[in-house]
């Protein structure tokens, strides 16, 4: 009937004014009639949580995804995932923010901007640069000259400039024995010259005597026919001589040998005639030696990063871009190693001791496009891992394995001028492998996840066979990034024993560090040790 139907229609209105009632108390309280009585794990998701969007986990970090994990299409297996004890230990991993990846960035950034400011561009290329000119000689003539240096394809400075900034390179960092064996021959070699003084006064050169032309110059030098002071038969030097300095002043207490290449450089010299004024009269009427009066025209000149030393003009050795010494007439009074290594100087001057350039080169690039390559790296890669492992963890694997990387390097490229963090990087590439690995029962087709970071792990090592290229920093950095972020990186027991877990991860730990720790140390030894031959 009429009455029926209406009481039937007025019903659910009294329900639905409870229900608004429940839910005004819900809202004024936010806390629902009941709710006590409740088991609150019935109100977890059942989805994971990287599928919330829920405030504090959308930009969360979970732990076997990432950004590369996102890329790769890589996702849970929701059994395993939804276990209480694994689900209880991913929700709490703390969620870091990445400051060591965007400090290292733009100290990386600044130092490359500082470096081309102050030394510019070199040669863009993958063989070596020639650059050719007239320049005038020791000899006072103008001589063709041709010079060769590095190029580089990464635009940015030379060799010799990342040398002087800090860049990887073995002879900085340990005395070399190639090194040694061919200054000890620029010594014997200018134990035998003389001053070469030209007859027309116009100057004088500390040469050989077959570099001194017997027809425009006359070639000075002592024997036991004609000895100098006190008999000596090594010398003469040009504007040097052990009767006129008087700072510092060979006497009986401390007397110059009779060898040249051991002479000290002469700080202060006895005047002369020519220095009161007087021209070419002055310089034959002069009581001094002609070695003595003479014009120096040339000085030594440090060329290329070998540690090579020549007496040369200012004008040749500005050039062939060298390092001109006018205080000093010898090659044997300057460490021309000191010039090309820069940075610090040697605690002893005939004693390269840079080792700190393996990890401070992790900070130099070659050039724009190689400090390209590392800000995308560390932006999308690094700055994702580190969200997961922390500033402390990232930033021991990065140097760790920079370090490592670098130090092979210096062993098996030992004159080559590195820079980059390449090594480094790699041990971040390690920690991606260690986190499917760790992650591993929790993954849909985890074999296929880990094929294809091996994959491109493959491919940056093909790549690492091109020129110019350091792939033994490769090697050795994800060698050692690998111990390293095994060791280090955050861990989940799906073990429900946790420790049995514990344990054994424990033991895990303790020797991948004590690998890493015998890795470095033979590294160290052999670096010191080992001779390089060729």
């Amino acid at each position: 009937n009429i009455d029926g139907r209406l009481d039937i229609d007025r019903q659910p209105e009294r329900k639905d004014k409870k229900k608004d009632r429940k839910a005004d108390d819900f809202r004024s309280t936010g806390d629902f009639p009941g709710s006590q009585d409740l088991d609150q794990s019935r109100l977890q998701p059942a989805l994971p949580p990287h599928f919330l969007p829920v405030g504090d986990v959308v930009d969360r970090r979970e732990y076997g995804i990432g950004v590369v994990g996102e890329a790769f299409g890589r996702d849970y297996k929701t059994m395993v995932r939804n276990q209480p004890h694994v689900r209880i230990q991913m929700d709490e991993m703390d969620d870091y923010r990445p400051y060591f990846t965007y400090w290292v960035t733009t100290v990386q950034i600044v130092i490359m901007i500082v470096t081309l400011i102050l030394y510019g561009f070199g040669p863009v290329g993958i063989e070596l640069s020639e650059r050719t000119g007239q320049v005038m000689a020791q000899g006072l003539y103008i001589e063709d000259v041709g010079y060769e240096e590095p190029s580089s394809f990464w635009f940015g400075p030379r060799a010799a400039d990342l040398i002087h900034l800090g860049a990887k390179f073995s002879p900085c960092m340990r005395k070399d024995k190639l090194i040694v064996a061919e200054q000890e021959k620029q010594r014997r070699r200018e134990s035998e010259t003389g001053c070469c003084v030209r007859n027309d006064h116009s100057g004088c050169s500390q040469t050989a005597r077959e570099e001194c032309s017997t027809l425009l110059s006359t070639f000075h030098k002592w024997s036991a026919r004609y000895p100098g002071p006190d008999g000596r038969v090594s010398g003469p030097v040009c504007g040097q001589d052990p009767l006129y300095c008087t700072a510092p002043l060979s006497s009986y207490a401390n007397t110059w040998p009779d060898n040249i290449t051991q002479w000290p450089i002469c700080h202060v010299t006895t005047p002369t005639i020519k220095s009161i004024g007087f021209l070419n009269l002055a310089r034959s009427l002069s009581p001094a030696p002609a070695h003595m009066t003479c014009e120096r025209i040339s000085r030594p000149c440090c060329i290329g990063i070998h540690g090579r030393c020549e007496i040369r003009t200012q004008e040749y050795c500005d050039f062939v871009q060298g390092h001109f010494h006018p205080e000093a007439t010898l090659c044997s009074q300057v460490s021309c190693m000191q010039d090309v290594c820069g940075m610090l100087p040697f605690f002893h001057p005939s004693v390269p001791d840079q080792f700190y350039r393996v990890w401070l080169s992790l900070f130099l690039h070659a050039g724009l496009l190689h400090l390209a390559v590392s800000v995308i790296f560390q932006l999308y890669l690094m700055r994702d891992m580190e969200k997961l492992c922390g500033p402390l963890r990232i930033g021991i694997i990065y140097f760790g394995s920079g370090i490592v990387g670098n130090l092979a390097s210096a062993i098996f490229v030992p004159y080559r001028a590195e820079s980059g963090p390449a090594g480094a990087q790699f041990g971040i590439v390690a920690s991606l492998i260690v986190e499917v690995v760790n992650v591993w029962p929790a993954l849909k087709s985890p074999s296929i996840a880990l094929g294809k970071l091996l994959s491109i792990l493959c491919m940056l090592f093909f790549l690492g066979l091109m020129p110019w290229v350091d792939n033994y920093a490769h090697v050795f950095g994800f060698g050692s990034g690998f111990l390293l972020s095994y060791a280090l990186m955050p861990y989940v027991s799906f073990d429900k024993k946790s420790v049995n877990s514990l344990a054994a991860r424990a033991l895990l730990i303790a020797a991948c560090l004590c690998v890493y720790a015998l890795v470095l140390t033979a590294l160290m030894v052999v670096f010191y040790t080992i001779e390089q031959e060729g």
